[in-house]
């Protein structure tokens, strides 16, 4: 399940409405996207809030005095501190309570903008590793170091990355080391490592991860080609290729 389809059904995950498969999926992706754990989280507290203030009707002349009681509020608060107060303004528990809820709408609002430019972000990210794998295919070669020594390749990226990128030759497992390049994803110079397997090219994309902070492998799928991402270490990497799912994780288990 991709973070758009969990984010349109977090709400109903939370309130029970799912069916077993859907929420079992939901759950899955859960565990796996912190990012979209964290909304999650969220939302049920701001369901907690909700449910604390309670509900008590409104009275019948509301309609009436709200334009009083806000402007007398208003005024209220904006006295000087030393001019005597003649009459302290009782607020309703209505009252309170409506500014409450409407603290609490500011707050989801706030959350849902964050969720839609946390998952803009991402989906950008991703077209970029697909642009950058794609591209590498379309040149004569997608090294430039060629190499499977990783004392001569992770040498080379020193001075061209504020980042010494971890280097391992997987031959032993079936993904030989054949080089790395440097590529331009999300803003930023990264490194890209180019393993074999058989005759597929995989490209496997290095760059410090925001928050330092390990994550669980995410798998994508985009345009065709099979992504893994996770963090470890403080790196977060990008594993692309068109083998299947299965051989990127055995991968993604040496790495």
């Amino acid at each position: 399940m991709q973070c758009d389809r969990a984010a349109e059904l977090i709400g109903a995950y939370l309130d029970q409405e799912l069916d077993a498969e859907t929420r079992r999926q939901v759950a899955e992706h859960l565990g796996g996207c912190p990012g979209c754990a964290a909304v999650a989280d969220e939302f049920a507290r701001l369901s907690r809030e909700l449910a604390a203030i309670g509900r008590e009707p409104a009275p019948e002349q509301l309609a009436s005095r709200l334009p009083a009681l806000i402007g007398g509020v208003v005024t209220a608060a904006a006295a000087p501190p030393y001019v005597p107060a003649v009459a302290r303004w009782h607020v309703p528990a209505w009252l309170r309570q409506a500014g409450a809820l409407l603290l609490i709408c500011g707050a989801t609002a706030a959350v849902s903008a964050l969720w839609m430019s946390r998952t803009a972000g991402t989906a950008v990210l991703e077209r970029d590793v697909v642009a950058a794998h794609v591209r590498s295919l379309m040149q004569d070669s997608p090294i430039q170091i060629a190499s499977s020594d990783t004392h001569a390749v992770k040498p080379w990226f020193s001075g061209r990355l504020d980042f010494a990128p971890v280097v391992k030759d997987l031959a032993s497992a079936g993904f030989p080391l054949a080089g790395g390049r440097l590529d331009y994803i999300g803003d930023r110079r990264v490194a890209a490592l180019v393993y074999g397997r058989r005759l597929h090219v995989v490209n496997v994309f290095l760059w410090p991860s925001a928050d330092g902070t390990d994550s669980a492998p995410r798998e994508l799928v985009h345009k065709g080609y099979n992504l893994l991402t996770w963090s470890k270490g403080g790196i977060t990497y990008f594993a692309i290729s068109d083998l299947n799912l299965g051989e990127l994780r055995e991968l993604q288990s040496k790495l």
